[in-house]
């Protein structure tokens, strides 16, 4: 039994290397070839955590000893390490083919490195001047898209920075920028590796329940492979709740200020840890972080930063409309009652109600108690996610990676499905198939009711044996 889960592991994984060589090989318009690839992907992986849960259960020994020199003498751990490592090293020299954004992210990088600030201007106009300073300019200014180029960014500062270190390595080759971005990338899911199995051990559960998050197709491929930063927000935002939970409360708050400065998502997160931190530690916290965000800010500042990174970012709410759920069924209510797209309203509704349902679980939960408030933290995402007029497949990382450390699995099911969002993409007017957005959600949907019930029955369960 032991050799032969060894050797499935060594198979999966030259399995998974071939197929990810197949993935990378198409265009994002051969969506089914795709999604039958990336199904692949995902049964090679799901094999593998069968195998790593398995040996884990019977402490077998698969690997050699000396691969857990550096993960509390787990060499199973250590492996899983080298072969997320392996998968994502054979990606580093490919163009991301399902995302153009990195088109931009190259863009701003030159910009900020050729003293632009990059709030102040937009692609269209620097284009128009010119646009010497900026290496291959008209590439990436053909490439990033209209939408892209006729809006101001909205890429907060610490993202800015990391494209502006790509832009100084790579120079003026667009290749070497993507390999130094995809190495940034890379580096921050190796140590969300580390910081997982630290957490995890932290919660007395299984190293190997990383790999959810490690070796997922979905990791993977958005993130190395279509070069989104959201894994390096979840790493902040994961170091800073480990750090939360070890009583190390400034570390927490200096990570938790450069996930909001990669990105402004993980704010959701700061009203979860009122009952964690009680008031009056909780408003030094919310204050601490404020200034550090103010500080990030601060080179950049001015009345014409203001407006323009406010007016990007409220696109995403009141214009934009991608792969929604409540928000595509409230649109086709305003379809039959006012015969026209409500998105600016239902743009402006919909976050309030996300609003109340965060504030929600931050005073009902028992957010205080370490596995609540990561339960806490994906649910808070979930549900933002859900009321979105706008849900990217990598807008998923955050919550799939916490949910990592509870034991709710619909997040893991979601990885899978939001593939069918790709369909968009395999025809010239990006329409989206509706059939299939009920899929994608109505599985999850499913997953998430027998997550919570399974939780029940075994709170239930926990209340028998203690009576």
């Amino acid at each position: 039994m032991e050799r032969r889960l060894g050797n499935a592991l060594g198979i999966l994984t030259i399995l998974s290397a071939i197929l990810y060589s197949l993935f990378f090989s198409l265009e994002r318009k051969q969506f089914p070839e795709l999604l039958f690839l990336y199904t692949l992907l995902f049964a090679a992986f799901i094999g593998c955590c069968y195998v790593a849960n398995k040996s884990t259960q019977q402490d077998f020994k698969l690997l050699p000893s000396f691969l857990g020199r550096w993960f509390y003498g787990s060499s199973l751990v250590g492996g899983l390490f080298f072969i997320g490592l392996i998968l994502r090293l054979l990606l580093l020299n490919n163009t991301p083919h399902l995302s153009q954004d990195f088109f931009r992210f190259i863009w701003d990088g030159h910009q900020l490195l050729n003293g632009f600030n990059p709030y102040l201007h937009l692609p269209n106009d620097v284009i128009q001047s010119g646009a010497n300073h900026i290496p291959n300019a008209t590439l990436l200014h053909a490439s990033m898209g209209e939408l892209s180029s006729g809006h101001y960014t909205n890429y907060p500062p610490l993202n800015q920075l990391f494209f502006t270190a790509a832009a100084w390595l790579g120079g003026d080759n667009t290749l070497a920028n993507v390999i130094w971005m995809r190495v940034f990338i890379i580096l921050a899911d190796l140590f969300i590796f580390i910081y997982g199995i630290k957490l995890l051990r932290l919660l007395g559960k299984p190293m190997w329940l990383i790999a959810l998050y490690y070796l997922n197709p979905f990791t993977i491929i958005e993130l190395t492979g279509n070069l989104h930063w959201e894994g390096m927000m979840a790493l902040f935002l994961l170091m800073s709740i480990y750090y939360l939970l070890i009583y190390k409360k400034w570390y927490s708050m200096l990570f938790m200020s450069y996930a909001i400065l990669l990105k402004l998502l993980p704010v959701i997160v700061l009203p979860l840890l009122f009952r964690k931190l009680n008031f009056k530690k909780a408003l030094i916290y919310y204050v601490a972080v404020a200034l550090v965000i103010a500080l990030g800010f601060a080179p950049f500042i001015s009345q014409n930063l203001i407006d323009n990174y406010t007016a990007s970012v409220g696109l995403w709410f009141g214009n934009f409309e991608f792969n929604g759920s409540v928000y595509y069924l409230v649109r086709y209510i305003g379809y039959e009652i006012t015969g026209y797209n409500i998105v600016q309203t239902a743009g402006k509704i919909l976050p309030l109600i996300t609003l109340i349902i965060i504030t929600l679980i931050s005073l009902k939960r028992r957010n205080e108690q370490p596995k609540v408030l990561l339960s806490s933290i994906v649910l808070a995402f979930f549900t933002y996610l859900l009321f979105s007029t706008t849900v990217h497949p990598w807008y998923l990382t955050i919550p799939l990676l916490f949910s990592v450390f509870t034991s709710y699995r619909f997040m893991l099911v979601w990885s899978f499905t939001i593939f069918l969002s790709y369909y968009a993409y395999s025809n010239d007017g990006f329409i989206e198939n509706g059939w299939l957005i009920f899929l994608e959600y109505a599985v999850v949907l499913l997953m998430l009711i027998f997550d919570l019930r399974k939780g029940k029955t075994t709170i239930v369960k926990q209340q028998s044996i203690a009576d």
